[in-house]
């Protein structure tokens, strides 16, 4: 479904240079937001909506979305205080990006292609999540390094039959938080970079 979401021009802008520093547009961006926070805000009160609602009606522009029916489910049992879905998101994503703290560019970034090697399960899972969501692999990849690091279970390490490559777009800082965790922990880059994907798609699916 295609949402035309309204937000202040403060939003916008973050937004913005959220996706820059993960090398994505501004529409992914959106759609990441929601996925990761579907739940963690949750309960945001009808007081807090209509704050974030106040600063909308003053000033705002307007977003098509391609929301994907997989996303609107996760909103789907919200109380949304007879509010439309359109006016509920808009104030939602405004209260989240105020309430969370992204690394961001004024620019955008450069993003280098390469290849690396993948257990074919979380290429399926990268595949999957994709169709699902219409979230391309880059913000996942390049998000997932933004997190704090894990290291990777027995069973990753010893799936090196089951590896197959994967095209990637990684940013300057993505490429060099690879290899800093490969230098300081002795694992392959491509080993520190799957961790982290797992870590990730393991938090959105809770």
């Amino acid at each position: 479904m295609k949402i035309g979401l309204l937000l202040t021009r403060e939003i916008y802008q973050e937004l913005e240079r959220r996706g820059h520093y993960l090398g994505i547009s501004k529409t992914s961006t959106v759609l990441l937001h929601l996925v990761l926070y579907a739940t963690q805000f949750k309960e945001v009160t009808k007081e807090e909506l209509e704050h974030e609602l106040d600063k909308i009606e003053v000033s705002h522009q307007q977003l098509q979305v391609e929301i994907s029916d997989v996303i609107l489910l996760k909103y789907d049992n919200r109380k949304m205080y007879l509010l439309t879905v359109r006016k509920y998101l808009s104030a939602y994503l405004s209260y989240v990006v105020n309430h969370t703290n992204w690394k961001s560019e004024e620019k955008s970034v450069f993003k280098a292609v390469s290849t690396t090697c993948l257990s074919q399960e979380t290429v399926n899972q990268l595949a999957l999540f994709k169709e699902q969501t219409g979230i391309p692999n880059t913000a996942l990849l390049n998000y997932a390094l933004t997190l704090d690091y894990s290291a990777p279970s027995a069973k990753l390490i010893s799936k090196e039959s089951d590896r197959v490559q994967q095209g990637v777009q990684l940013t300057k800082s993505s490429s060099k938080r690879i290899q800093e965790l490969s230098d300081e922990t002795g694992y392959p880059s491509n080993i520190v970079l799957e961790q982290q994907l797992i870590k990730l798609l393991e938090n959105i699916v809770k």
